[in-house]
């Protein structure tokens, strides 16, 4: 009887800690709150390995949702907030960062390695397919005028080489 009150004494002083853990933001209003979570999503927390702001724990992810509140409720666009954090954080907390000259390989690479892959996997399935072609039909027994016609073939090969033959002992 003991243990289990001393159980569930524990139990509910865990519940009250993962409790205490859940932040609480008082939007003015919804549209805030849906923007907060929108924008969130693509900060990127830049003390997490590839977190956002919001998925993160970190003290910086913290200060930076709080940051964000704050911009949020006094009425900063999104292109304003980004530019904020790209000015106190830089380049690095855009999960999207802009094409340019020196992200084009970001933006451009992945699809064209993509393409490439699917491409020389197709070529590989196609020339694997195109010599088992070869292979059956190699395997598979001739029809007797098939075989006709190849014998004609080779004694004419025959004929041909041993005429050359002769004709260079001639010589």
């Amino acid at each position: 009887m003991a243990k289990r009150t001393l159980i569930l004494l524990l139990a509910l002083l865990l519940m009250g800690v993962a409790q205490a853990a859940i932040e609480v933001y008082d939007f003015s209003s919804e549209e805030n709150r849906l923007r907060f979570q929108s924008l969130g999503g693509e900060l990127r927390c830049p003390k997490c390995e590839n977190q956002s702001i919001v998925d993160s724990n970190s003290p910086s992810a913290y200060d930076m949702r709080q940051e964000l509140f704050r911009l949020l409720e006094e009425g900063y666009t999104d292109q304003q907030v980004f530019e904020f954090m790209k000015a106190r954080f830089g380049e690095f907390i855009m999960y999207r960062p802009p094409v340019r000259s020196d992200t084009w390989l970001l933006w451009f690479l992945p699809p064209v390695l993509v393409v490439a892959g699917l491409l020389l996997v197709f070529l590989l399935a196609r020339r694997r397919s195109d010599k088992g072609k070869d292979e059956t039909t190699a395997d598979r027994p001739l029809s007797p005028s098939e075989r006709q016609l190849r014998l004609q073939q080779i004694l004419e090969l025959e004929r041909s080489a041993s005429s050359t033959t002769n004709s260079k002992e001639s010589s």
